[in-house]
């Protein structure tokens, strides 16, 4: 009976010791459990997992980068165009000092009514030339908005020039640079009727030009004695009825022609 006792003591203490055990590891699968309920990860891939947001940001850095080289290279080129196109300019403003060539270069707005007088240079018989750019509004036969030019060029010599105030505008520079001034066309008629009068004076040409705002116009002739004579230009009109004008006026005489130093 002690010994049967005994048996059941010994199975009943070992319950309490498996039941005390189970109770404190219930929270603490051994690896065998844990890897029969759920497997585990190998560490290599959570380790990737867990870069993903990383390696999104450094991606994205890298196309900012990218994107900002891009925009660097793009404004390295549009300033090389620039470059070259000024240089052309300057080429095509400082060609006449390598050529006997008498020249003048304006950019100028004037008003409705307006006339734009530019030249000024002395010529080789001792007269002065002014050249007179009047602009107006003109339509196309297709109905597009239009300007025309006209313009006139006048010799005159010094005696005249002093005699109606005109030594603002007479230079002895072969080559002048926003060398002009507006007139009203009280003025221009005024000048040029007198000039009519004038020993020594003339009118050398009178052309006129239709062209679209903003694209380029040439007027050019060849005077009595060969000279050559051309007007390169643009002319726009702004939302006030203004005239933008750029214009350059150039001169070369028949003995100067194809001559460069």
């Amino acid at each position: 009976m002690k010994k049967h006792s005994l048996v059941l003591g010994i199975v009943f203490v070992a319950l309490i010791v498996v039941t005390v055990y189970r109770y404190n590891h219930k929270d603490a699968p051994t690896s065998d459990i844990a890897s029969t309920t759920e497997p585990t990860m190998p560490r290599g891939r959570l380790d990737s997992d867990v870069s993903k947001p990383h390696d999104l940001q450094v991606d994205r850095a890298a196309t900012r980068r990218t994107t900002g080289s891009e925009r660097e290279i793009e404004e390295i080129k549009n300033l090389r165009r620039e470059l070259e196109t000024a240089k052309a300019q300057l080429e095509e403003i400082t060609r006449p000092l390598g050529q006997d060539v008498l020249s003048s270069t304006v950019n100028a707005e004037i008003n409705p009514g307006e006339t734009l007088v530019t030249g000024g240079y002395k010529t080789a018989n001792g007269n002065y030339e002014l050249t007179f750019l009047t602009p107006r509004s003109a339509t196309l036969d297709d109905g597009r908005e239009a300007i025309e030019v006209s313009c006139k060029v006048l010799s005159v010599g010094s005696e005249f020039v002093d005699a109606h105030g005109l030594e603002t505008l007479a230079t002895n520079a072969k080559n002048t640079l926003q060398h002009a001034e507006a007139w009203m066309q009280d003025d221009v008629s005024r000048t040029l009727g007198a000039a009519s009068h004038a020993e020594g004076a003339g009118m050398l040409s009178s052309p006129k030009v239709v062209a679209l705002p903003s694209a380029p116009f040439t007027l050019s002739w060849e005077d009595k004695g060969g000279a050559r004579f051309s007007i390169q230009g643009t002319a726009t009109k702004s939302p006030n009825g203004s005239f933008a004008i750029q214009s350059r006026v150039e001169r070369t005489s028949k003995a100067e022609q194809g001559v460069v130093k």
